[in-house]
């Protein structure tokens, strides 16, 4: 695995980099798969996970605290040449604006680059009340995996129309549950990844 910020990464013409925001609190299982499927069924060279520093949806006080996600997130992609971590969000001052994310990229990689986010079917049904969400698919081509009971049809029609929708398993689980789970004593085995779990025991976090 390698660490990495987007002004490091060579710009290149047929470039496809996929990016995947999110709190990962803590990462799991279904963030692999799910990244994993976009990657071979799209051709990236490469899934960039973006842990968010301070998610305008939640207040800090709901959140663990970054350098956690962040070392989590690491650790979990260790063993893929194919993800890389980029901790510009988790650095940042300030609310984690997705539209503010992608003009740090769009600067450092250009017009010519391939950029992919990837989003939840839940995210594409919120999109309207996120931070100038028109501007968002200007910068970038959006990629919607799904979420079970958050149907893509539902989503606002011109938002959706936008979209590359991935024909990916629905993971009905989430990091809430995992987090749950924790806090009662209860198994987490094959919910995470095994270095993810011995993080959260050595770190006595969700307890």
């Amino acid at each position: 695995m390698t660490k990495i910020d987007a002004a490091i990464i060579r710009t290149d013409l047929t470039m496809k980099l996929g990016f995947f925001g999110g709190t990962f609190d803590p990462v799991h299982i279904g963030h692999l798969i799910i990244a994993e499927w976009a990657r071979t069924a799209l051709e990236l060279e490469k899934i960039v996970f973006m842990p968010a520093g301070d998610p305008p949806h939640k207040s800090n006080s709901q959140i663990t605290p970054v350098r956690h996600r962040l070392a989590m997130v690491e650790l979990a992609v260790a063993d893929n040449l194919h993800f890389a971590v980029a901790d510009f969000e988790a650095k940042k001052s300030g609310k984690s604006y997705t539209v503010e994310t992608l003009r740090h990229l769009r600067q450092q990689y250009g017009d010519v680059a391939q950029l992919y986010w990837l989003i939840g079917s839940d995210s594409l049904l919120d999109l309207p009340n996120w931070y100038q969400p028109k501007e968002i698919f200007r910068l970038a081509q959006i990629v919607v995996y799904p979420r079970p009971g958050f149907p893509v049809k539902a989503a606002n029609p011109n938002f959706r129309r936008q979209t590359l929708q991935l024909d990916a398993p629905e993971m009905n689980f989430s990091a809430n549950q995992i987090r749950q789970r924790v806090r009662l004593g209860q198994s987490i085995r094959y919910l995470i990844p095994p270095v993810v779990a011995q993080y959260i025991d050595d770190n006595a976090l969700y307890r």
